[in-house]
């Protein structure tokens, strides 16, 4: 029987198991882990499938997918990528249900203006003119070198692979797509968790074919779903700037050692057979800056039999 110990804001989970627990690994569950080490036991290894779906989420896999039309075999074309992810957002969007207002106002922006924006933006942006595709969603699944034991693979898909020809060389681009609101703030790129993904991805490839990690750059192509706009509102027709951003991550040996270390820790404990129940993380809400209304989303699993809600403690007890 599963032992919980519950305290204020955690519960740690003792499971009666031992040995191998995942034969590979990916970059968004080492995400998963460390926002909730339970949640991450329940999907990625009881296999409980979450039901939490949104339609920024939907939009996003209709992107990466039109993404990988649009530099895929026969490419380049920008209407045609734009009418596939289209297609898919709206097919989504059929069966995900009544939305609220605010969403529903923000889905018809996203799908009338945004979807086909970022396409042709794409082959406007000057960070990727010039460029020669060899590779959209390139999986990787490379061994891990572990001193217990464990077998363990990395598993991950390279979103975009290219060749761009600089002034004394060329280099190969490995890219990862983030749909994101207006840009990232320059403090991102120097948070090892969330660069990590583009760096264990350049190790990996360097580890696949042999290459050179000195002519391979890695980065992030991020697809702004509100680009800003570039002349006063109401003076001029509103021109916004380019949805389009490529930023470059520093992934010398050092970064890489920080990202191989984040990996080595999680999978340890991943395998430590003791998870927390973040209770913290099973809520996230925000003030709706269209109705002014305090909003909130939790976790598919917060107070069902999987993951119930922690009995108030007498110190928490009003009164």
């Amino acid at each position: 029987m599963v032992q919980v110990n519950e305290l204020q804001n955690l519960a740690r989970v003792h499971l009666p198991v031992y040995g191998q627990l995942k034969e590979h690994v990916s970059f968004s569950e080492l995400r998963l882990f460390k926002e909730c080490a339970w949640k991450w036991f329940l999907t990625k290894v009881a296999g409980h499938a979450p039901t939490d779906r949104s339609f920024q989420m939907d939009f996003g896999k209709a992107v990466h997918s039109g993404m990988e039309m649009l530099y895929g075999p026969d490419g380049g074309d920008a209407d045609r990528a734009h009418a596939h992810a289209l297609s898919l957002y709206e097919e989504a969007l059929s069966t995900i249900g009544e939305l609220h207002p605010t969403d529903q106002k923000e889905a018809d922006r996203l799908r009338g203006y945004i979807l086909p924006k970022m396409f042709h933006d794409c082959l406007n942006s000057p960070d990727l003119q010039g460029i020669r595709p060899l590779k959209s969603e390139l999986q990787l699944m490379e061994q891990i070198m572990r001193t217990d034991g464990l077998n363990v693979k990395f598993k991950g898909f390279i979103d975009f692979l290219f060749v761009k020809k600089l002034k004394t060389k060329t280099v190969i681009y490995i890219a990862d797509f983030k749909t994101c609101q207006w840009g990232w703030p320059a403090s991102k790129l120097q948070d090892i968790e969330v660069i990590s993904q583009i760096l264990l991805y350049k190790h990996f490839f360097c580890k696949l074919t042999g290459a050179d990690p000195k002519n391979v750059t890695a980065a992030f192509i991020l697809l702004k779903k509100k680009p800003k706009r570039t002349s006063p509102k109401g003076v001029l027709p509103e021109v916004f700037d380019l949805s389009v951003e490529v930023l470059k991550v520093g992934a010398g040996p050092k970064a890489t050692e920080r990202a191989l270390e984040y990996l080595q820790s999680s999978i340890s404990g991943m395998h430590s057979y003791s998870y927390d129940r973040n209770f913290k993380a099973c809520v996230r809400s925000w003030t709706d800056q269209e109705t002014k209304e305090e909003r909130m989303v939790s976790c598919p699993f917060m107070g069902t039999d999987l993951c119930p809600t922690p009995p108030v403690s007498s110190e928490q007890t009003p009164g």
